[in-house]
């Protein structure tokens, strides 16, 4: 293994690469809302296992609408989809959660709304949004960083994410709620989930 330290962005690239519920490489995760939990589950309960991962490099939370959210993470997403690394594909498949809905207008009010001058009233949110790597971005992170974990690690960002894709957004919600509620302190949606 080489001695490179992984960094946030790197564990964002690694977990969308990584099987989950399918066991197919590349597996996308289904929502903003459920990409956001996965990336704060990890920074708080699995980052810590990983002695080759530059803690300061992970992106911050804090406390909104709809729990533990991350401007970070956001911008890393948009860096990624920017390069042609990570792909955002829209399917109208169900509707969005009022998490995922609330999710999706904090992007557009925050990175479109404001500096395009969009009417964010007249948007037409997609049903479903899934995020997985481009052919460039699995590439590189076969030929960079998957090399940087070690079998053990492999496993459990593995277990990690097939449990991320296979739960409802609802037991993930619930369990973040009841397991960190600072970062529910803020949330429109707190009482469904702590009670």
């Amino acid at each position: 293994m080489k001695e490179k330290k992984l960094s946030g962005r790197d564990m964002l690239l690694i977990l969308l690469y990584l099987p989950g519920k399918t066991g197919e490489y590349n597996e996308a995760v289904e929502g903003r809302t459920r990409l956001t939990k996965m990336m704060f589950i990890f920074n708080e309960e699995l980052s810590e296992r990983l002695n080759n991962l530059d803690q300061d490099s992970l992106p911050d939370f804090f406390a909104y609408d709809y729990g533990p959210f991350s401007k970070n993470l956001f911008d890393d997403l948009r860096f990624f989809m920017n390069i042609d690394f990570i792909q955002e594909i829209e399917e109208d498949k169900n509707n969005l959660s009022e998490a995922e809905m609330g999710e999706y207008m904090y992007d557009i009010n925050n990175q479109r709304g404001f500096e395009e001058n969009v009417d964010v009233l007249n948007i037409e949110p997609p049903s479903s949004v899934y995020y997985n790597l481009t052919e460039k971005g699995k590439e590189y992170v076969k030929n960079e960083l998957i090399e940087l974990l070690d079998e053990q690690q492999k496993d459990f960002l593995i277990k990690f994410k097939k449990k991320i894709n296979v739960l409802s957004l609802d037991a993930i919600l619930e369990y973040v709620y009841k397991n960190y509620p600072k970062y529910a302190s803020e949330s429109k949606i707190k009482d469904k989930y702590l009670y």
